[in-house]
């Protein structure tokens, strides 16, 4: 067995195995790291994802901003300003891992 393979399994293990608030926050991981490469591309795909990703009947409000704020970023890696993508993206991360602490303590 390749460790290509190897590690292509123990990333779907994982994947199959988080929960998905961890999920959110990996994706929000890969569009900063695809921001800090310079990857237009991926950065839309990652923000087509979380866009995919909310529930506004749960959500409300907040679905409704993020939703904003997703196709602003949308619109600014369009146009090339990942920087600013990135400092939004790093924002929010942030955000939901303080969010996200208290409740894998307990």
């Amino acid at each position: 067995m390749t460790t290509t393979l190897r590690m292509r399994q123990y990333q779907e293990q994982a994947v199959a195995s988080a929960s998905p608030e961890l999920l959110v926050a990996k994706v929000y991981d890969i569009g900063i790291s695809a921001c800090h490469r310079g990857d237009r591309q991926k950065v839309r795909a990652v923000l087509v994802e979380l866009i995919a990703g909310l529930n506004f009947e749960a959500g409300g409000d907040i679905a409704l901003n993020l939703y904003s704020l997703y196709e602003f970023c949308l619109t600014q890696a369009i146009e090339g300003e990942l920087g600013v993508v990135c400092e939004i993206l790093t924002g929010l991360r942030d955000a939901w891992r303080e969010g996200l602490l208290p409740r894998q303590a307990a």
